[in-house]
């Protein structure tokens, strides 16, 4: 790799604080979006019910659970980012687009996620799948860029680089899988984002063991 002078190297570490600053926001904000489609009680016609509030909750309970799968999806994929961001020490202009398109992915996510919390639509299913895909295969790209790029952290073997790579892609391949299972039932395919990380686990245990 071409020599880099030290100002280059300072600016790239710059961008890369920048750019973690950035994501962490953008992330912040999807979360708020998140509260702002809980069941509203502005009515005031909860008072009526029961139980109050928590009669309003559960008559949409289907809702909560839906946007709770939500949240939690959102939550992994910001685990994703920063798993992948983390060994990084520098980033340039290509590295950085990688990363803001990842977090562009994501924001369609959340369009999909939040337009159709009944899951009435195979749109919605499918469309979220694909976007928590895409933006995945896009973080690990972005990562294989900045290991290429000579940015990954300098104290990391190949083999601790490598680890890194395959820790990152079952977050994309448990969305690649829930796609089949949008075709099935809404039930279905939000079960499997239950269900596949827990299996891949154990079958990882097992292997590790091996």
């Amino acid at each position: 790799m071409r020599h880099i002078d030290t100002g280059t190297i300072a600016i790239r570490h710059c961008r890369l604080r920048r750019l973690e600053n950035f994501i962490d926001v953008a992330y912040a904000l999807l979360f708020v979006n998140f509260v702002l489609y809980l069941p509203s009680g502005e009515d005031m016609a909860w008072i009526k019910l029961e139980f109050g509030l928590l009669s309003l909750l559960v008559e949409n309970s289907q809702e909560i659970f839906r946007l709770f799968i939500a949240v939690g999806l959102t939550l992994v994929q910001w685990n994703l980012t920063h798993k992948l961001l983390g060994p990084v020490e520098q980033s340039n202009n290509i590295h950085t687009s990688l990363v803001l398109l990842q977090q562009v992915v994501v924001c369609f996510y959340l369009y999909f996620a939040i337009n159709d919390p009944k899951l009435v639509s195979i749109s919605s299913t499918v469309g979220q799948s694909v976007c928590l895909a895409l933006s995945g295969f896009i973080g690990l790209a972005g990562w294989q860029y900045a290991r290429k790029m000579g940015f990954a952290n300098t104290s990391l073997t190949s083999n601790e680089k490598d680890n890194v790579f395959k820790s990152a892609t079952t977050e994309p391949f448990v969305a690649v899988l829930t796609i089949g299972l949008a075709f099935i039932s809404p039930v279905v395919w939000s079960l499997g984002w239950l269900v596949i990380p827990l299996v891949l686990m154990v079958i990882h245990k097992k292997i590790g063991r091996k």
